[in-house]
């Protein structure tokens, strides 16, 4: 095997790690600080969507709720015609028995 000789500075080598380790901590900061108004606005767009999405739930459940009102009105209606009809028809049928003149 052969020998590997380094003729660097370990000093020199480490402040430059050093130097480097700061870099990355700046531009992380920086980044940080780029993203965090960038977020917030994405957040209030967010926020402001689903405030539209629960008055548009809101409406349909009221809309939701007005239909089952309705369709019951109209179930309840449907029941009293064949009441109605009965009626109608015995009246007629009253009218025409006593117009026919009994001799």
């Amino acid at each position: 095997m052969s020998n590997i000789q380094i003729e660097s500075d370990l000093k020199e080598i480490l402040n430059k790690l050093d130097s480097k380790l700061d870099n990355l901590q700046s531009d992380v900061s920086d980044l940080r600080q780029q993203d965090i108004p960038t977020i917030n606005v994405k957040l209030e767009n967010l926020s402001t969507r689903m405030s539209q999405v629960e008055k548009t739930v809101d409406k349909v459940s009221t809309n939701e709720e007005t239909i089952q009102k309705d369709v019951s009105d109209l179930k309840g209606a449907k029941s009293l015609i064949i009441p109605i009809v009965v009626a109608v028809t015995t009246s007629i049928l009253t009218l025409v028995i006593r117009a026919i003149p009994i001799s």
